[in-house]
């Protein structure tokens, strides 16, 4: 998951910043910075900077980034809000900042479960989709096609697929564009226990890919190299107990 967000919104952020004319835009313009370090704070001022943004009253629901450039005597009431402050906190794993948002109403859009089961450390991770499980999120919401269940299966976060594995109606074969399914993905990492989780939790081992593989066959693909690396290495190992005179 490649974020490319930051360059298409700041170039937003300059069209709309051409619009400020009121105390909203202004409040607007500084959750935009906060949000993504703009310019670089001090390491913990973040956090802070925040909280007073929301003690002034700014609204923590306000799009930060949208679907096009605002045109000549637009504002951004009339545009389409694609990014949001929440998103961007769980994007960067900035757990702090995740938590203080929803204690003041963030609403979630849709894409933060996947986000959270991708950005950060296992434990952040983890962290993340925990709060936002407690706040309403559905387990099975997606973000450009792919699960929390699959990036957590993927990344071989065992604690965070456990417990994703445990809300009521977890789609456990929903496919990712490629066609891959939270098993296939985390047969080819060779995440071991996963494997056997999601097993036991009833998942399709049958199901092919738009590649026509398998589980089965992503995981035979993965030893094979790592079988070709393992006799690379014993050859140089050879070769060096064993060097030329």
């Amino acid at each position: 998951m490649k974020n490319t967000m930051l360059p298409i919104l700041t170039l937003l952020a300059l069209g709309t910043f051409a619009l400020a004319t009121d105390p909203a835009d202004a409040q607007w313009e500084k959750m935009f910075q906060v949000m993504y370090g703009l310019p670089k704070p001090a390491k913990d001022s973040r956090i802070k900077q925040l909280k007073l943004l929301i003690d002034q009253g700014a609204d923590v629901n306000m799009a930060i980034g949208f679907d096009r450039m605002a045109r000549e005597g637009e504002t951004r009431a009339d545009l389409r809000g694609t990014t949001w402050p929440l998103d961007v906190a769980v994007q960067q794993a900035h757990l702090d900042m995740v938590n203080l948002l929803l204690n003041h109403g963030a609403k979630i859009h849709g894409k933060e479960l996947a986000q959270a089961a991708f950005a950060g450390t296992q434990d952040e991770s983890l962290a993340m989709v925990t709060v936002l499980l407690k706040a309403g999120a559905d387990a099975n919401s997606s973000y450009d096609g792919f699960t929390a269940l699959f990036w957590a299966s993927s990344k071989g976060n065992t604690n965070a697929v456990k417990l994703l594995l445990a809300q009521p109606g977890i789609q456990l074969d929903e496919a990712s564009p490629d066609g891959h399914t939270a098993l296939m993905t985390a047969a080819e990492h060779g995440h071991v226990e996963i494997v056997e989780m999601l097993l036991k939790a009833g998942a399709n081992v049958s199901i092919h890919g738009k590649r026509g593989e398998t589980a089965t066959l992503l995981a035979e693909k993965s030893l094979a190299r790592l079988q070709a690396i393992v006799e690379k290495q014993q050859a140089i190992i050879s070769k060096l107990r064993s060097p030329p005179k």
